[in-house]
């Protein structure tokens, strides 16, 4: 096994790790006492941190004859929490229990649920002689440790009678030390449970993350992406400081591998998520000097990192992180509240989903720091349950964004393509959606015609009543093309007083017969213009089509929908120069 050098490692952090340690002590209400002895009749899956004794080596690592004897003549501490917490960069630490069994021998499994403990030894003694040597911990290789598994762990048949139980525990990171004792069984039955919950959690996180990031290279809004890898980051850094990629990913990276990949983990989501809520919020455009706090926390904090890394400086790096941490909270509910104030739109619920986040992270960092918060399963877990509640209600905030924005666009779409005073087509409309149907009439060989209006006299009216009274007119108009209009004709207002219709599956005959109903209906409307008395107007109409597929002898696909409009509006002219009131067809006249 590999020895570790904590002289080096600990120069920068022992003021650190001792005021902690104090803090942890009094916050905790430790006391000196003497633990009862683990009953194994009474206790099949439990955590036993409320049966541990405890005290910290000084200077000289103490062997375990050393420790025995320091256990019979030290005043211990004794800890009344599921968890001994003694903070970041402390002393190695050594804790005793006892296990009674009174009747048959049971098989346990022992188990530290921290993943990140460096070092950790297990000495079981009975009768005065160790009987059994179990060494483990994170800085071991993955195949060198007791157990496959994310916790340092191992298995033992108690007899009847008592064992008392001495681990070692050694590390730079948080020191929590959860120790728990199930029956085998009990111990499987809690891994397929864990298993579960954190493959729904993250599943939750993984889909959101990962949905987000495709929205992201579609539409190309920086919120979109960077909320895919802050959830994505999110769930990276909670399966490597649970453990849980380590079982996976296992080559042998040095001692402190997993506590530098969860600093950087922590640094990627961290960063990500700060961004994603200054897009999000758009906090630049209403508090720019909070926005500019949080980007030098996305700079200056992770960079104090790195150079922690540089230097070979964990424990500083780790208390980095936990800075960041509580920065990253902190600052989402800052940013959360200045957008509620702005009354912007979605501050409430990003504020109220904020909150919930932060209160949970506030937990777990203080739960494995050591501080106030007692460590155990809860405590432990209530960073993943916050952030997963937080991570739906973003991705509902996002998804109504998404929904508004699509909305914003169709009705910016429908405001390009019709005109705003008649809500019939404009131009660029009409010929959007007629350009499609007459490509699809030349593959099937089908008829089609064009039809253009104009008012006869439109001068007249915008003289007489002003450009309002024209209005009104150009509308009166427009309802009754609508009106006569077939279900699958195109209309459109093709400029001022000019209208246009597309009518498919229509010969040029055919369309003359529509042409000339829609002249009557307009000749017969009554106009009133300011309570005046109502008048009536006529149109001169149009029209060019095809009559069994062809235009003047040529299949439709040798005419282009351009050329039929300008054909159209030839036959419109000659409506015009031939007396008004009437309907034209290319290349002929038909009188009123």
């Amino acid at each position: 096994m590999r020895t570790l050098d904590f002289t080096s490692h600990l120069n920068f952090s022992k003021l650190v790790g001792r005021l902690l340690s104090v803090f942890v002590m009094l916050s905790l209400g430790i006391e000196v006492a003497q633990a009862k002895a683990v009953n194994l009749d009474l206790v099949k899956d439990q955590a036993i941190g409320q049966y541990v004794s405890y005290f910290q080596e000084t200077e000289q690592r103490l062997s375990i004859d050393q420790a025995i004897t320091a256990f019979g003549e030290r005043s211990v501490k004794h800890s009344n929490n599921d968890s001994v917490s003694l903070g970041i960069g402390v002393k190695p630490v050594w804790l005793k229990f006892s296990v009674e069994n009174p009747s048959d021998e049971k098989r346990y499994r022992l188990a530290v649920e921290t993943p990140w403990l460096d070092v950790i030894d297990t000495w079981l003694v009975e009768d005065g002689r160790v009987i059994k040597r179990v060494s483990g911990g994170d800085a071991l290789p993955f195949d060198q440790r007791p157990m496959p598994y994310r916790f340092y762990a191992f298995e033992h048949s108690f007899s009847q009678g008592v064992v008392d139980i001495y681990m070692r525990v050694e590390s730079l990171g948080p020191m929590a030390i959860p120790i728990r004792l199930s029956e085998k069984q009990q111990a499987v039955n809690r891994d397929i449970s864990s298993g579960y919950q954190y493959g729904f959690l993250y599943g939750i996180m993984l889909a959101l993350g990962l949905y987000n990031l495709v929205l992201f290279f579609f539409i190309r809004q920086k919120e979109y992406g960077l909320y895919g890898l802050y959830l994505i980051g999110f769930v990276a850094n909670s399966l490597s400081y649970t453990g849980q990629l380590h079982v996976v990913f296992t080559p042998d990276l040095g001692p402190y591998f997993q506590d530098w990949l969860d600093i950087f983990l922590m640094i990627t989501y961290s960063i990500a998520g700060l961004h994603f809520a200054r897009y999000l919020l758009d906090t630049k455009s209403y508090a720019p000097k909070l926005d500019k706090l949080v980007i030098r926390t996305t700079v200056i904090i992770p960079t104090g990192m790195v150079i922690g890394f540089l230097l070979d400086e964990l424990v500083f790096s780790i208390t980095l992180a936990f800075i960041l941490n509580c920065g990253f909270v902190t600052l989402f509910i800052a940013m959360g509240w200045r957008a509620f104030v702005e009354d912007k739109p979605f501050s409430v619920i990003f504020l109220f989903s904020s909150v919930i986040a932060a209160l949970c992270i506030t937990i777990s960092s203080m739960a494995v720091a050591g501080i106030l918060v007692p460590y155990n399963d809860y405590t432990f877990k209530a960073i993943e349950v916050g952030m997963a509640f937080e991570a739906i209600v973003l991705a509902v905030i996002l998804a109504k964004q998404f929904r508004m924005a699509k909305l914003d666009k169709m009705i910016a779409e429908d405001h390009a393509r019709s005109d705003a005073l008649t809500k019939l087509n404009n131009r660029f409309g009409f010929k959007e959606v007629s350009t499609p149907i007459w490509h699809s009439l030349i593959r099937k060989e089908r008829d089609a015609a064009l039809v253009i209006v104009d008012i006869d006299d439109f001068k007249q009216v915008n003289d007489t009543y002003g450009h309002y009274g024209g209005d009104i007119v150009i509308k009166a108009v427009a309802d009754c093309i609508s009106q006569v209009a077939r279900k699958n004709d195109i209309a459109a207002r093709w400029g001022g007083e000019e209208f246009i219709l597309f009518l498919p599956e229509t010969s040029q005959g055919q369309a003359n017969i529509q042409a000339e109903r829609l002249r009557k209906a307009i000749a017969e409307k009554q106009i009133a213009v300011n309570k005046v008395k109502p008048f009536q107007l006529t149109v001169s109409v149009g029209v060019a089509g095809t009559e069994l597929g062809k235009f003047n002898d040529k299949p439709l696909n040798q005419v282009n929908l351009e050329y039929m409009i300008n054909q159209a509006d030839k036959a419109l002219y000659l409506a015009k120069t031939t007396g008004k009131n009437k309907v034209c067809l290319a290349e002929c006249v038909v009188a009123s």
